[in-house]
């Protein structure tokens, strides 16, 4: 049976750096045009059936969880808890994983700029400027921003890191009962 190892990027964290800064960069500027020239809840079809920007804020975390929330309580919780999250991440990308842990290096290098960016928002307006809008035929998705596309491929190069561990682990595994045959 061939074998269907994921192919692994190769990363350096001077890479990494650029990749986090820049998509953290895309977020924000993304972001700050959307407040300046779509008006809040204004809908422009990108794509038909496909995508729509719609300006909307967002003052909870993902499908508005905890929106309920006073500011006083709402924002030090989530901006205190993001930062917490961000700097745990920051810290085991750049100290804990090793180099040959390209996949897991990459999705934290995504999950990064996404989480900060939400992070600034909600420090600084108290909410989440969101605006993509995506759809598939009659099938209506949440109103997301780059910050969450970024976090959620980040999730997947995670998963990919997982399975790829999986496999390695399986393949040890068999080697080691080979060997004792």
């Amino acid at each position: 049976m061939a074998d269907l190892a994921v192919s692994r990027p190769d990363f350096s964290k001077a890479a990494l750096t650029v990749l986090i800064v820049g998509l953290l960069g895309l977020d924000v500027v993304s972001k700050v045009l959307v407040r300046a020239y779509i008006p809040l809840h204004e809908l422009s079809t990108m794509i038909p059936s496909l995508l729509d920007l719609t300006h909307v804020q967002n003052r909870g975390v993902s499908f508005s969880l905890l929106a309920d929330l006073s500011d006083g309580v709402r924002v030090p919780l989530l901006v205190g808890v993001s930062a917490l999250a961000s700097l745990g991440m920051l810290y085991y990308l750049y100290f804990k994983l090793a180099a040959e842990e390209s996949w897991a290096r990459l999705g934290l290098a995504l999950i990064i700029p996404g989480a900060v960016g939400n992070l600034l928002d909600r420090a600084i307006y108290g909410q989440v400027t969101d605006f993509l809008h995506f759809r598939w035929g009659g099938i209506s998705f949440f109103v997301n921003n780059l910050a969450d596309c970024f976090i959620s491929f980040g999730v997947v190069a995670l998963a990919a890191a997982s399975w790829q561990e999986h496999r390695r682990e399986k393949n040890d595994l068999r080697s080691g009962k080979e060997s004792l045959s």
